[in-house]
């Protein structure tokens, strides 16, 4: 996490969020085996730093890349919560809006960043789909790591000891 703070341009875009105390309370929730707030951190970053090498809106990219998934388990009934892949963006746009101070841009990189699961809510600036992208590939090493590493490295030692005893 200290890179994020090393990088003096980025901290300075994103510094009022990270002392917001509602937004502090992520940091408290697990999320792909990490906390929401991590996980935000790192989706947030690695698009700011892709949307600065190309010339993109990288202020927009790296608050709404750090808002995108700004709701607590709280904030969403049981059913909800269960679902939540389907209703976070929205409630993370209320709350980044009750919140914060946000452009049109980053209020569709927040309400979009779950296309194609809400193939509805298609993205309709290049910084939507950057931020979107990015979050995919976050999330899916962060699976990797959390939950399918173990069991790959488990399952790669049965395949060799039956391997052994097979022969």
């Amino acid at each position: 996490m200290e890179k994020y703070y090393r990088d003096v341009k980025y901290y300075r875009i994103i510094s009022d969020i990270l002392e917001n105390d509602k937004f502090k309370k992520m940091d408290g929730y697990r999320h792909h085996g990490m906390t929401r707030l991590d996980h935000s951190l790192k989706v947030s970053y690695y698009a700011y730093r892709i949307a600065v090498k190309f010339r993109l809106d990288y202020v927009s990219v790296a608050r709404a890349g750090l808002l995108h998934d700004f709701f607590l388990n709280e904030d969403l009934n049981e059913i909800k919560q269960r679902f939540s892949m389907f209703f976070h963006p929205y409630k993370s746009l209320e709350n980044t809006c009750k919140y914060f101070n946000v452009n049109d841009m980053e209020k569709d990189i927040i309400i979009t960043h779950m296309f194609p699961t809400l193939p509805h809510k298609v993205p309709k600036y290049l910084e939507s789909w950057l931020v979107s992208f990015v979050d995919k590939v976050i999330a899916a090493g962060e699976f990797y790591e959390s939950y399918a590493r173990p069991y790959a490295y488990k399952l790669s030692n049965l395949y060799l000891m039956l391997l052994i005893f097979k022969g």
